[in-house]
């Protein structure tokens, strides 16, 4: 653009001013503050409160941006909604951030570049000299940073980054000068390029994270800076465009982005723009930085962590990354975004995202597909950016498709593809690689036909994945993943999909065992660098001896000493880093601390004022208070909720989630309390464990861990789950539509008699409902039969409402009046009501039974499918 201004052009530039969280409700700065505001530099006095008691606590950051690597340092991606506001131009304070530590603070006033190495005159300039330099350049750069889209790589096999999801991507207008200019002033050849390198080393302190590595000339020390090299040539090369910038958006760059200047580098990876940048060496070999060998490598799919060490692969040269390879990916639709059919079938929706590429090559064309790739259509490119004076395209397109919404009919899913100038396109495949980098097969949206929660048909649309921590996606669905990304099956190794966080503490309130135990309130005191102690999956650590060698610095832990670091620890710690926990372990954390916190600080209220104990949005921990033996492999087990003046609060025929940490990896299971909301201060579960036997060799996983608990411990508990939600008087609901039932055939196998008992228990209570019911409860033998004396005194005391039959497969008393066998048309014809349109069937039990012996003998006895329900 040489001196024009860059406004004149891509301007207005987005509002940078941040947006900071002073809390975790979201709340932000006072009105007058945010209005007043002209730079990040105004709202000093409001850091975002995950930064609080940090080195970083100094920069306002927008609390929108989602974090992937916990508090610090900071790793973030704005959300895609966010990203799409303005399309072509980022607003700074929203472009994606990769920092590897704390975040230098610099001035203006006394940083300095220095040129040296292989120069005739080496240099040194401040800031004011590196401006006066002419002339200036000033041009939109796309930066990416190389690990986009990884988390769908860690979701067909963990790499070792952390889960970038698809918006680290954004574009700023640099302004700088061009590094060949510098170069030059410092007297280098332009025509004695073979061989040479230009290094770039920026001002941080960063933790070694391997040791003393392989160049005895120059040792790797305990700190290390970050720091890479590109060829001598690439930058004196004026094409290229690769610079030294001072701003961003007409504005001084940002803390985060590199304040005071940084290397830009148009068509690399984000990872060579070195930010704080401060040493600038002219070198005849490639760098031997730390940071540019272990970090930012795209190996054979078949290379793992181990083989990469053992077989020098970090060292190989084919293997770096550096310019950018072809990608796009959908922004809209949003995931879990719903299009209604009723209101839109005879419409168009648009379908938009991005593409971009690197090389300075033009993005050519974006395609969408809706059938499986059997058909491309071309998508409308928003095309902003102005070639350089060279003919190269330095930043990606925004590209729109308007699809018709009855072609949603029938679909399955909505499919990208870009290509560019070189005919190069996004694969169709995934390839899985060690570091998770570069990854750009084909981006797939799924779309689904849902109810709304108003009733109304919709379809929702599904993305692969969502960044950092955030739930949803699927590809985190066993079944949804591709089959394979370049290293064999990826069902043969889904232990490998998630590095499991540590094994849970035993749930305990109290001192037992042998076991030490520690409140929260305990904890909270081990909470400096001379004595630092964290809680990882209610497990306590004292860090202290480790902080010196921890490869990541001392300062990621010592921020969170004292508190629960489970979330940042889980973000990006790999299998070995989870088994290294074990020799710092002291104790476990004494749970009724953290419930009694949750009690109080996360109260939730129904619309009668009663105070309800499950919250849908996280985990609540209640400890079990009764356990009563049913008999050899049943247990009835009562837990307490907060106080005794809770409610559960959980409708009628839904469940709970109960969740563990069992042999290292997470389990989650669906329970169905046998209490109600009408029980105060408790929840029930009766619950039948699975334990070893021939064709299932490792039992029950839960159910032979919850057969285990004692009197005071403790397990987690999240919900309401499902999609059955009984009312009243026949009334319930079905994936949020409503219907009306009079009567109710119920079919239970083995626990499965739990949510029918449910169901039941809200009918039989309420005189006034005159729903009758007919249940076939089915078990191996007797024995099995959990909560038998209830369902017969129903039977007996309610017998126009309620009736009961038992059918046992494998043994049975002499005296058995009922069925023995199977279930089948002829026990359904005789036991249950006939196909009529008021009657229902529930039912609940192991799947072989249900999709073999129950459905197909309801519908071949004239049911419909639609009043067939599997909880």
């Amino acid at each position: 653009m040489g001196e024009e201004p860059a406004a004149n052009v891509y301007g207005p530039y987005p509002p940078s001013v941040p947006v900071p969280f002073i809390n975790k409700n979201g709340d932000i700065p006072p009105k007058e503050a945010m209005d007043s505001a002209k730079s990040y530099a105004d709202l000093g006095k409001f850091p975002d409160y995950r930064d609080v008691n940090t080195p970083d606590e100094w920069v306002p950051r927008d609390g929108r941006l989602i974090r992937l690597t916990g508090r610090h340092p900071l790793n973030v991606e704005p959300p895609m909604c966010e990203l799409s506001k303005t399309r072509f131009i980022t607003p700074s304070s929203l472009h994606f951030v990769r920092n590897h530590g704390a975040c230098p603070r610099l001035s203006w006033e006394e940083h300095t570049i220095v040129v040296g190495g292989d120069v005739a005159t080496p240099l040194e300039l401040s800031m004011d000299e590196l401006v006066a330099m002419r002339p200036h350049r000033e041009i939109p750069v796309t930066l990416v940073c190389a690990g986009n889209r990884r988390k769908e790589q860690n979701m067909m096999r963990q790499t070792i980054g952390f889960n970038w999801g698809p918006c680290a991507v954004s574009t700023n207008v640099y302004k700088g000068c061009l590094l060949r200019n510098l170069l030059l002033a410092a007297g280098v050849d332009e025509t004695k390029t073979r061989g040479m390198y230009v290094e770039f080393i920026g001002s941080e302190d960063l933790p070694n994270k391997v040791g003393s590595g392989p160049f005895p000339e120059e040792p790797w020390g305990k700190l290390v800076k970050y720091g890479t090299s590109v060829p001598l040539a690439r930058a004196m090369n004026p094409v290229y465009d690769i610079m030294l910038a001072w701003e961003a958006n007409g504005e001084r760059l940002m803390p985060d982005h590199g304040f005071p200047v940084r290397a830009i580098m148009p068509g690399y990876i984000g990872a060579r723009m070195v930010k704080w940048l401060k040493y600038i060496n002219v070198i005849d070999h490639e760098t031997r930085n730390h940071y540019h060998y272990h970090d930012n490598r795209i190996f054979p799919p078949h290379i793992t962590a181990d083989e990469a060490l053992a077989g020098n692969w970090w060292y190989k040269p084919e293997y770096v990354f550096n310019e950018l390879n072809i990608n796009s990916a959908i922004a809209f639709p949003l995931h879990d975004e719903q299009l209604p059919f009723a209101d839109n079938i005879y419409k168009t929706y648009t379908v938009s995202g991005y593409a971009y590429t690197g090389g300075g090559r033009m993005v050519t064309r974006v395609e969408v597909s809706t059938d499986g790739g059997v058909h491309w259509h071309l998508a409308t490119l928003d095309r902003k950016e102005q070639p350089t004076e060279y003919g190269m395209y330095w930043c990606w397109v925004w590209w729109d498709y308007d699809l018709k919404v009855a072609d949603l009919v029938g679909c399955k899913e909505i499919c990208c593809r870009a290509w560019d100038a070189s005919n190069n396109c996004q694969p169709e495949r995934p390839t899985w690689n060690l570091m998770g980098m570069g990854n750009n097969h084909v981006f797939r949206l799924n779309v689904h036909v849902d109810k709304s929660g108003g009733g109304q048909h919709v379809f929702r649309f599904e993305h692969p994945t969502q960044p950092g921590q955030l739930t949803g996606g699927w590809m985190t669905k066993p079944a949804e993943k591709p089959k394979s990304a370049g290293f064999g099956n990826i069902r043969d190794l889904q232990g490998e999909t998630e590095p499991p966080a540590p094994a849970p503490a035993a749930p305990t309130g109290k001192k037992d065992s042998g076991r030490k135990t520690f409140t929260l309130a305990e904890v909270q005191q081990h909470n400096t660098e001379q004595d630092a102690w964290v809680v990882i999956n209610n497990k306590v650590y004292d860090c202290t001896k480790f902080l010196d060698i921890h490869p990541g610095g001392i300062d990621s832990i010592v921020i969170n000493a004292g508190e629960d670091a489970t979330e940042d620890f889980v973000a990006i710690h790999s299998l070995k880093a989870t088994k290294m926990l074990d020799r710092y372990y002291v104790g476990d954390l004494d749970q009724s601390s953290v419930a009694q916190e949750t009690a109080e600080n996360d109260k939730t209220v129904d619309e009668k004022g009663n105070h309800l104990a499950l919250n849908p949005r996280k985990k609540t921990p209640f400890r079990l208070q009764k356990k009563i033996a049913l008999s050899r492999d049943a247990f009835l087990l009562d837990f307490a909720l907060p106080t005794p003046d809770h409610v559960l609060g959980l409708p009628t025929g839904k469940h709970v989630f109960l969740s563990t940490t069992i042999d290292g990896g997470m389990v989650l299971r669906r329970y169905t309390p046998i209490s109600s909301n009408h029980d105060v201060g408790c929840v029930k579960f009766v619950i039948k464990a699975y334990y070893p036997v021939e064709h299932f060799p490792n039992g029950g996983k839960m159910s032979q861990y919850l057969a285990k608990l004692n009197i005071g411990d403790w397990m987690d508990f999240r919900g309401p789950v499902g999609e059955f939600h009984y009312l009243s008087n026949g009334n319930f609901l079905l994936a949020g539509e409503k219907f009306h039932a009079t009567r109710f055939n119920m079919i239970a196998g083995g626990t499965g008699i739990t949510p029918c008992m449910q169901v039941a228990a809200e009918i039989i209570r309420h005189p006034s409902d005159e729903t009758r019911i007919s249940l076939i409860f089915a078990c191996s033998e007797e024995g099995d039969l959990l909560m038998r004396s209830t369902l017969d005194e129903w039977a007996a005391s309610f017998p126009g409402k309620f009736h009961v039959h038992y059918i046992l497969s494998e043994c049975w008393p002499q005296d058995w009046k009922y069925s023995t066998g199977y279930v089948d048309k002829k026990l359904f014809s005789q036991q249950l009501y006939p196909a009529d349109e008021g009657c229902y069937n529930l039912m609940c039990g192991p799947p072989m039974m249900l999709d073999r012996g129950v459905t197909p003998n309801l519908l071949a006895l004239g049911h419909k499918k639609e009043s067939i329900f599997s909880f």
